[in-house]
């Protein structure tokens, strides 16, 4: 974020207030582009900050994952000098960078979990593992989720730069097809983030009902209310603690970005709120996998 700041505000892409480039009504707060803070101090900052992740990755476990943690810090550098003046990569690059996040901890933690030996262990597990676990894992479902909540909020903070990125000639998504479009695209990528984290906790559930001689008819017939769970027990019952902060972080996501879809993406306060409160909803679906 400060090497993309830094940029920005150079290239003069963040406007300060006052120049005739800053919009009044959404105004936001960038201290570089105001002057607040100097050039020279933020990228020797910026230039700590790299070295610090370059000495760190040295302790990372696996040579996988340690590739990993490099190369996506040289997709930060490369998103705001290359990447993110074209249309749909610097979304992607931002998605793929936060999803494939567990994707770097699992692979850590399973060296870890192999003693170093994670290529013996990967040659000897490959030939019997059944393919259609893959997209039964918890991790996968965690990763789709990630990537699309994350590229639906990009998108939205594209809504929100749009005027800025037309007079800087950076097309993003709401430059090059509209706001319309563009809200429509992050609605669709919140759809699928809501339906990859809550089938990450409901397809054990339903699996569970289904083996026990159960039905899907019976698992979602209306319950009396005297059969309801109280609080207590939905937090301390771990498939149903699941599927609670699953629909509750996806349903805010949805919420939010069907109200800026709703208004086109002309209205530039509820994406900022949209924003805002992903934050939120990416907390609350992560809770979900523990």
């Amino acid at each position: 974020m400060i090497t993309n700041d830094y940029y920005d505000a150079r290239n003069g892409v963040d406007s300060a207030p006052g120049d005739g480039n800053a919009d009044s009504e959404n105004e936001h707060y960038h201290p570089l582009a105001r002057g607040e803070v100097p050039f020279s101090v933020t990228k020797t900052f910026d230039s700590y900050l790299y070295a610090i992740l370059l000495l760190s990755s040295a302790f990372v476990p696996g040579v996988i994952s340690r590739i990993m943690v490099l190369g996506g810090a040289i997709i930060t550098y490369l998103y705001t000098v290359h990447l993110k003046p074209k249309t749909w990569i610097k979304n992607l690059s931002c998605a793929a960078l936060v999803g494939m996040s567990p994707v770097t901890s699992g692979l850590a933690a399973w060296h870890v979990l192999c003693e170093g030996s994670f290529l013996k262990s990967l040659a000897a597990t490959a030939s019997s593992l059944p393919f259609h676990l893959i997209f039964k894992s918890p991790l996968a479902f965690l990763v789709v989720s990630l990537f699309a909540g994350i590229m639906s909020r990009e998108i939205l903070m594209d809504v929100t730069d749009c005027e800025g990125d037309a007079q800087a000639g950076i097309e993003t998504i709401p430059v090059r097809y509209g706001k319309n479009v563009a809200s429509s695209v992050a609605m669709g990528c919140s759809f699928v983030s809501a339906i990859s984290a809550c089938g990450a906790s409901l397809i054990p559930v339903i699996t569970r009902v289904v083996e026990g001689g159960g039905s899907i008819k019976n698992l979602i017939a209306m319950p009396s209310l005297s059969s309801l769970p109280t609080l207590p027990t939905l937090l301390t019952n771990s498939p149903r603690r699941r599927v609670l902060l699953s629909v509750a972080g996806s349903g805010l996501l949805l919420l939010r970005t069907f109200s800026v879809w709703n208004t086109n993406g002309e209205d530039v306060n509820l994406a900022e709120r949209a924003i805002r409160e992903s934050f939120i909803s990416v907390l609350l679906v992560l809770a979900s996998f523990l």
